[in-house]
């Protein structure tokens, strides 16, 4: 197995933190543009050349600014309850099933009944089950 670079806190002063992939694997998130590099960028030369060709103008910037960033960055993640935001696997196959029934019948406006209807009731029995969702109907 191939050894792996960890995150360390120097990165910072060229303006990314760390992002855990998986719940396992740390990946560099730039704190100026929120994109999540790959983790072989890890290395200090690639996080520096992204700097320097995508935020040239913060280029010269002190770690204070990069720390107000990443203060950003973390905040916009947390939801009011001070939690990170997460999906349930329930509620994304949710999201699915309700777009894949606004697709299916091919046509640009649907009326209520043949659309919400069907996709309230999939959408409940995925998220709060079977009962719930005869309630509904």
């Amino acid at each position: 197995m191939a050894k792996r670079r960890k995150y360390s806190e120097d990165y910072l002063n060229i303006g990314f933190t760390t992002v855990l992939a998986n719940n396992a694997v740390e990946k560099p998130e730039c704190v100026l543009c929120d994109v999540v590099l790959s983790v072989e960028s890890i290395k200090p030369s690639k996080l520096k050349r992204h700097l320097e060709t995508k935020h040239l103008e913060h280029a010269e910037k002190d770690l204070e600014f990069f720390k107000r960033h990443e203060l950003r960055l973390k905040r916009q993640k947390l939801n009011a309850s001070g939690s990170f935001q997460q999906q349930s696997a329930a509620a994304v196959e949710a999201s699915y099933e309700v777009a894949l029934e606004n697709a299916k019948p091919k046509k640009p406006h649907m009326i209520g009944e043949t659309l919400i209807k069907p996709c309230m009731l999939k959408m409940v029995k995925l998220a709060l089950g079977e009962d719930s969702a005869k309630k509904m109907q």
